[in-house]
């Protein structure tokens, strides 16, 4: 009998251990983002009456930028989405629309719109980070780490590459003399970036162990590393971000908020959906709206930490229009882009606001410098 009872004992003791094991190893996985066939999670269904007070501050704040994302660019997302569906942005109530000349062109590109969002100053066309006369710029990252705040950059496109850019490093020409950017991404202080560009920060790894980074390859990665400082530099392009290797960028929105979210200071977070400029390029608009809806995925991720996190405010923009787009007869085709080349235009992009104090954004037409002083003035931060 007791021989019976002690192997029971073991193998009760043996089933145990194994579920207990198999619970931890996929408890990461378990917890992480659940999405639905069209890549949103759930909508979290919670009211929220968000305070609509600028002299009270905002604590986090969600910069999600469309790169070339126009007006007519949602209009077309919405009329090639399948019957039934909607887009996120339509559920924001406050709006406006940027002015998006650089200093010295009236046409931007994305570097030098970027570096207006990020430093409010006006810069030379590709230029990044620097002003006209060369000099490195603080930017709202920056300001935000001297605050004790969390600060994080993402893109589904190299962390080199013209917004994040502008955000983590400086340089007189984003194509000029690129070398060691990466290097000077790792000292920038910058809690989490993610993008693809491997290559560019594997030969850093002292560097890396010595600021306090990890670098992550993939998604399974992401998803089990604990760590409110780290590097994803997944592969080594801006178009392989393919679902069962790397994260999208909804997924790693959410990962970076589910960290930023133990800071009791708060945190500033930029998410670039960089795809939907290159489609443009290329005119192909059916991608084009792929990477809109991108964007909207990382909405609905934001607007779910808003209502659990209500001091939380999102703003939706872009950096400038491209391809001249226009709403045409018939079904959307790439002959809806007007401009010669594909390339950016002057035209005013959109402002989406949502959650705390959002309600300042609505029916402004703002210079893009301009952004940057009401998210300063937003969150408490000086210069």
């Amino acid at each position: 009998m007791k021989k019976v009872f002690k192997k029971s004992i073991s193998i009760v003791l043996i089933l145990f251990l194994i579920f207990v094991f198999s619970g931890c190893t996929k408890g990461g996985k378990d917890k992480f983002v659940k999405l639905d066939e069209y890549g949103y999670p759930q909508i979290l269904e919670k009211e929220v009456e968000y305070i609509q007070d600028e002299n009270k501050q905002v604590k986090n704040i969600i910069l999600i930028l469309g790169d070339g994302m126009g007006f007519n660019h949602i209009e077309v997302t919405k009329m090639l989405l399948e019957e039934g569906r909607s887009l996120d942005l339509d559920l924001l109530e406050y709006k406006g629309e940027i002015m998006t000349s650089c200093l010295d062109n009236y046409v931007t590109d994305s570097a030098a719109s970027a570096t207006a969002y990020a430093t409010g100053v006006k810069t030379l066309y590709e230029r990044a980070g620097k002003d006209k006369d060369g000099n490195n710029l603080k930017t709202i990252l920056d300001y935000a780490k001297e605050a004790g705040k969390k600060t994080g950059v993402i893109t589904d496109k190299p962390l080199k590459d013209g917004t994040p850019l502008a955000f983590t490093a400086h340089l007189e020409n984003r194509y000029r003399n690129t070398y060691g950017i990466a290097k000077e991404q790792i000292l920038s202080g910058v809690d989490i970036m993610m993008g693809t560009g491997y290559s560019d920060f594997k030969d850093y790894e002292d560097l890396l162990i010595e600021e306090g980074y990890t670098l992550v390859r993939d998604k399974e990665q992401m998803i089990s590393l604990d760590s409110d400082k780290f590097i994803g530099a997944f592969s080594d392009g801006s178009m392989l971000m393919t679902a069962s290797i790397y994260p999208s960028i909804a997924e790693m929105a959410y990962k970076a908020l589910e960290q930023f979210s133990k800071n009791e200071e708060g945190f500033f977070l930029l998410v670039e959906s960089g795809q939907i400029d290159n489609y443009c390029g290329k005119g192909d608009i059916e991608s084009m709206a792929d990477k809109v809806v991108a964007l909207d995925q990382v909405l609905r991720v934001s607007m779910n930490f808003a209502k659990e996190n209500p001091e939380t405010l999102i703003i939706v923009l872009a950096d400038h229009e491209t391809g001249g787009l226009v709403i045409g007869e018939g079904e959307p085709s790439s002959d809806w882009f007007t401009e010669p080349e594909k390339y950016h235009t002057p035209v005013n992009v959109p402002l989406f606001a949502y959650g705390m104090n959002s309600s300042v954004f609505e029916g402004k037409v703002l210079d893009n410098t301009e952004v940057f002083e009401y998210m300063m003035k937003l969150m408490g931060l000086e210069k």
